[in-house]
C-alpha cells in the first residue's frame, strides 16, 4: 500500500518523538510540541494524572521524570482506527501508538500540526500527545472465560460463588456506592483479578435514579453514557429514560458478575492501619453488622449530597405543597395547581415543561443568577462527533481521553460561532422573555459547567419554547424573602399566588457527606476532595492518589469510569506489587 502523507507525516515526527524520549533528551522531546502544545500523561512517566501545557511546563515536567524513566519498543498503530489519518480540522493528522517500559504496556495518541507548508516534514509539531499505561507485565485484564471449569467441575455457579465467599471475608477492595461509576470500576477490577466488594445503601441497585422526577432522561446519547464492556442494544432509545437506566444498572450487576451488598451502609469512621496496610470497616447490611480489612477503599457516591432545600421566613404557615425535585411525581399530579419553581438548571426545566403539558394552571420558574442554555440536539451533536455510533466505545473513550479538558474547553469556544445561528433565537427569546441567559465559561456554552460545576445549565428540550410563548413565566433576579398561606413574597416587594413551591435547588456538595463518613484526620491527610477540576484539568484526586494510603475516589461521569477505572486499576496493582508507594 502507498504510503499516503498522513503516512510520512507521523512516521517522520513519531522517529524523532521516540528517538528522543529513549535517550532522554528533555528539550529535543520539547521541541518536538507547539509552543502551546499539550502533554497528558497517565501514569507513563509519574504515578499520577497530569496535563502540561506549554513549552515551560513541559519541559520541568519532563526534567523531572524523564531521566528516571525508560521506554522502548515504540510502533505506530496500524489498525483502522488509530492509523495516521487526516485529523478534524485542516492541516491536522491523528496517530495512535504502542511503546513498552520495564513494567508495562503503554499506549499512546498524538495529533500533529503543520507550522510550515503542508509537506515539509519538520514543520509538523505536536498540538497533544497522550501517554498512558496499559496494562502491568502479567497483569494483563482477563478476556472473555474461555475455560470449561475442569470438566464442569466445580459448575460455574459454584466456581462464582466460592470466589464471592472469599472476596466477602477477605476484600482487597471495597468500593462505596453502586451507580454507574462504582460498578463500572468493580466491572474493570473483575477483569483485572482484584476481589472487590461493593456495598449500596439503597435497597436496589438503580434507586438513586428511580428517585429522580419521572420524565428524566439523560441529555447525552446512549454512546457517550454506555457501561464498561456491554454497551446499549442496537434499539436502545437515543436518550436513556430514568428508569431504563436504573434497571440496567441492576442487570448490570448480574451480568458483570458483581459482588454487591445492597441495603448496606459503611459505618463512620474507618480506620487505617499503617503497618498491615490495611482498613478497619464496619459495614451495616440490613442490620448486620460486618467488620471487613481491605487495602483499599474506593469512594464511588457520586457528585450530589443530599437534596438542598433552603429554609424561608413564614415557611411554615404555608397551607400549599413544599416540595424538593427528587420528590416530584410527575406533572399529571399537579394539573389546575399554581405551581412555582425555584432553579432554572436541568431539572427546573424539565419540571417546568412537564407541569405545562399537563396543564398546571400556571407555573412561574424563579432564577436567582444567570443560566447557560442550549438546544440538546446541539450538545447531542458535539457527543456524537466525540463518540459516532458506528466506532466502538473503548476506542472513542482513547481518542476522547487525548484531548485534554482544558484544550476541549478551548475549542468550544472557539468554534461555538458555527452553532449560533441554530441558538441565536431559543437565547434571545429567553433574554427577551426575562430569562438571564449565559453564554457559559468563556463563551464555550455548557460543556464546562458540566465538568466545573455540575450546574448552572439546561439542555432545552422544550421547556425554552414555553418560555418564549409565554406559557411558562420566569421571575429573574429575586429571591423569596417569605411566604404567606397562599403566596409567596418576593425580594423585590412582588407577590405570586401559589399552591405548590418546587425546590429544583439541586444536591448539597458531596464533601459534607464524605467528612460524615471520614474521620477529620483522614480528611485532613487527602490533598483535596474529587468534586472539581485542578489547575491542569484533571478531578482533583480523582482515579489518583489522594494523599491517604489505600483511599481513592471514582467521581465524574459515565465514560470517566468507563476509562479511568483503567489506570486506577493499574494503580491498584502497582500499589501491591511495590511499584507505588502510597
Amino acid at each position: 500500500m502507498t504510503p499516503t502523507l498522513s503516512d510520512e507525516v507521523a512516521s517522520s515526527w513519531f522517529i524523532s518523538f521516540a528517538e528522543c524520549l529513549q535517550h532522554r533528551d528533555v528539550a529535543g522531546t520539547t521541541s518536538l510540541f507547539l509552543p502551546n502544545g499539550w502533554l497528558r500523561d497517565f501514569l507513563a512517566f509519574n504515578w499520577d494524572l497530569r496535563t502540561l501545557h506549554g513549552h515551560e511546563k513541559i519541559s520541568s515536567y519532563l526534567s523531572e521524570h524523564l531521566p528516571t524513566s525508560k521506554f522502548y519498543g515504540f510502533e505506530l498503530a496500524s489498525d483502522q482506527y488509530f492509523k495516521p489519518s487526516a485529523g478534524v480540522m485542516p492541516g491536522t493528522v491523528n496517530a495512535g501508538f504502542t511503546f513498552s517500559t520495564p513494567i508495562a504496556n503503554g499506549r499512546g495518541y498524538c495529533t500533529l500540526t503543520s507550522t510550515t507548508e503542508i509537506d515539509d516534514m519538520a514543520g509538523w509539531k505536536a498540538s497533544t500527545v497522550f501517554m498512558t499505561l496499559d496494562s502491568l507485565n502479567g497483569y494483563e485484564e482477563d478476556g472473555a472465560a474461555e475455560d470449561i471449569y475442569d470438566g464442569r467441575c466445580p459448575t460455574w455457579g459454584e466456581a462464582r460463588d466460592m470466589k464471592w465467599r472469599k472476596a466477602e471475608q477477605e476484600p482487597e477492595v471495597l468500593i462505596i456506592g453502586a451507580g454507574q461509576n462504582g460498578l463500572q470500576v468493580a466491572a474493570r477490577l473483575r477483569q483485572m483479578k482484584i476481589p472487590t466488594l461493593v456495598v449500596e445503601k439503597n435497597d436496589r441497585v438503580g434507586d438513586t435514579w428511580r428517585r429522580r422526577y419521572p420524565t428524566l432522561m439523560l441529555h447525552t446519547p446512549k454512546t457517550h453514557h454506555s457501561l464498561l464492556y456491554q454497551p446499549f442494544p442496537s434499539n436502545w432509545p437515543f436518550w436513556t429514560p430514568r428508569d431504563k437506566l436504573a434497571d440496567w444498572l441492576e442487570q448490570y450487576v448480574f451480568s458483570q458478575d458483581l459482588l454487591v451488598w445492597t441495603k448496606s451502609r459503611v459505618m463512620p469512621g474507618p480506620t487505617y492501619n499503617r503497618s498491615s496496610k490495611e482498613w478497619t470497616v464496619t459495614v451495616d447490611k440490613a442490620g448486620q453488622m460486618f467488620t471487613l480489612h481491605p487495602k483499599h477503599v474506593i469512594v464511588a457516591t457520586g457528585m450530589l449530597g443530599e437534596p438542598y432545600v433552603p429554609t424561608i421566613e413564614d415557611q411554615d404557615i404555608f397551607e400549599g405543597q413544599i416540595m424538593h425535585s427528587e420528590g416530584f411525581s410527575g406533572g399529571a399530579d399537579f394539573t389546575g395547581k399554581r405551581v412555582i419553581v425555584v432553579g432554572t438548571g436541568n431539572s427546573g426545566a424539565d419540571i417546568a415543561l412537564d407541569l405545562s403539558t399537563h396543564n398546571a394552571r400556571s407555573v412561574t420558574m424563579m432564577q436567582r443568577s444567570s443560566t447557560c442554555v442550549q438546544p440538546a440536539s446541539i450538545i447531542a451533536e458535539q457527543h456524537l462527533q466525540v463518540y459516532p455510533t458506528d466506532v466502538p466505545i473503548e476506542v472513542s473513550d482513547f481518542r476522547a481521553f487525548a484531548l485534554p479538558t482544558l484544550r476541549l474547553f478551548e475549542i468550544l469556544a472557539e468554534t461555538r460561532g458555527m452553532s449560533w445561528d441554530r441558538e441565536k433565537d431559543l437565547i434571545e427569546g429567553l433574554r427577551e422573555a426575562g430569562m438571564k441567559v449565559d453564554m457559559g465559561p468563556h463563551g464555550a456554552g455548557i460543556l464546562p459547567l458540566v465538568y466545573l460545576r455540575f450546574g448552572g445549565f439546561w439542555m432545552d428540550v422544550g421547556c425554552g419554547k414555553k418560555i418564549i410563548s409565554r406559557e411558562i413565566k420566569v421571575k429573574s433576579g429575586v429571591e423569596i424573602q417569605k411566604f404567606t398561606k397562599n403566596s409567596m413574597i418576593f425580594s423585590d416587594g412582588s407577590e405570586i399566588e401559589a399552591d405548590v413551591l418546587i425546590f429544583a435547588t439541586g444536591y448539597r456538595n458531596m464533601s459534607q457527606t464524605l467528612k460524615n463518613l471520614l474521620s477529620d484526620e483522614i480528611i485532613h491527610e487527602i490533598h483535596s476532595l474529587p468534586y472539581g477540576l485542578d489547575e491542569e484539568g484533571e478531578y482533583e484526586a480523582g482515579y489518583r492518589p489522594t494523599g491517604h494510603p489505600g483511599l481513592w475516589f471514582a467521581p465524574g461521569s459515565f465514560n470517566n469510569s468507563r476509562l479511568q477505572s483503567k489506570y486506577l486499576g493499574i494503580q491498584l496493582q502497582a500499589a501491591n506489587i511495590g511499584y507505588l508507594k502510597l
